[in-house]
């Protein structure tokens, strides 16, 4: 779970909202809903129910928090703050959940792939038992369904790069670890599957697209190291492993930028 309550379950205050946000909406359909009573009905609609209706209530990533500027803007500060003090990967993962600061990983959806803008979810270290855990799980829909990001956070400092630009021992840790989750995906989907049904809401059921391995839809990403650490030559070898190994290699300043593109997006 991401949040603090669980989203399975609506208060009866929710529910006389919700119900109430679905009478408005069924009163001006048979005229057609103009945008601003599109944004009637969403004022109307409790918090809770977008994550209760969604196939994964407990890591639905609302677009609607991005709308608290003051919060968004003090995270990403205190954000930059971390990373400036040379932290772990453990303290990353720490600051991120105890801040409910998950936008910071969604954010990526945004800025390197084409899908999450009809719903998206996270998963935070999402095991791959007995012997793997991601450190984030990303599912985002488009027109063409949902499709998966597995995520590695590798430290922002250290043996990131060589002098020459080519990977340093944490990218290739990183590489390595991203491998050994490719096979075990492989090798275990039909475990994957009952992970999924796991966390599946009673509202809405899973897609289909959860019930059969397709590797199109399977994307992997690692967060290791600085702009600093990246040259000529690591852009390069960046773009091979990508094209190679389905592997975008991203450093922590490019989520600094994309959660910049992702508040544009929810307006915050």
């Amino acid at each position: 779970m991401l949040y603090d309550r669980d989203f399975r379950v609506l208060t009866e205050k929710e529910n006389l909202k919700w119900e109430k946000a679905k009478q408005y909406v069924s009163d001006k359909k048979r005229f057609g809903l103009t945008t601003k009573q599109l944004y009637k009905y969403h004022d109307l609609m409790p918090d809770a129910a977008y994550h209760y209706e969604s196939i994964f209530p407990n890591n639905y990533l609302n677009i609607k928090h991005l709308k608290d500027v003051e919060r968004i803007e003090n995270i990403k500060k205190l954000f930059v703050e971390l990373l400036d003090n040379n932290p772990n990967e453990r303290e990353i993962l720490n600051f991120i959940s105890s801040q409910k600061a998950y936008f910071i990983i969604g954010s990526i959806m945004k800025s390197s792939y084409y899908f999450g803008h009809h719903a998206a979810f996270a998963f935070k270290e999402f095991e791959l038992p007995p012997n793997f855990i991601a450190d984030y799980l990303l599912i985002g829909k488009n027109s063409g369904g949902h499709e998966f990001i597995f995520i590695e956070l590798e430290s922002p400092s250290g043996s990131i790069t060589n002098s020459d630009g080519t990977f340093g021992t944490t990218i290739r840790k990183g590489i390595k670890q991203i491998e050994d989750w490719d096979a075990w995906i492989e090798s275990n989907f039909s475990h994957l599957i009952l992970l999924f049904q796991k966390y599946n809401g009673s509202h809405t059921p899973l897609p289909k697209e959860f019930f059969s391995l397709d590797k199109s839809r399977i994307h992997y990403a690692m967060v290791a190291g600085r702009r600093s650490d990246f040259k000529e030559k690591t852009y390069r070898l960046k773009r091979k492993l990508l094209r190679e190994s389905n592997i975008l290699l991203l450093h922590y300043d490019n989520l600094i930028d994309s959660t910049e593109l992702l508040c544009s997006w929810g307006n915050c």
